[in-house]
């Protein structure tokens, strides 16, 4: 945790470095800068794993999920002899000429 906390406090003053070396801000290398940037690339990181985790679980329920419901559909209707029965794609069209 403390070699963390180093590493983060080191990476502040990186981009406060990147900042000033690119002419994106003039920012001093004061403890009150330092701090700033270290509490804001915490918070990006939090966030970061908060919404990784997060965009897993949307890309599983609405990729992965139907995808796997899709191919045993198709797979029930080969075997069934059945016709696919697509969904009607017409209300994209629609909606697009609303626009």
């Amino acid at each position: 945790m403390f070699i963390r906390l180093i590493l983060v406090i080191a990476l502040s003053f990186f981009v406060i470095y990147g900042l000033n070396y690119l002419d994106l801000a003039d920012v001093g290398y004061s403890f009150q800068t330092v701090a700033i940037t270290a509490v804001t690339l915490i918070v990006l990181g939090l966030l970061y794993r908060v919404f990784t985790k997060f965009l897993k679980v949307i890309l599983f329920v609405f990729v992965f999920l139907p995808l796997v419901a899709f191919g045993i559909y198709y797979i029930y209707s080969f075997f069934t002899g059945t016709p696919m029965e697509l969904f009607d794609m017409d209300w994209i069209g629609r909606g697009a000429q609303w626009f």
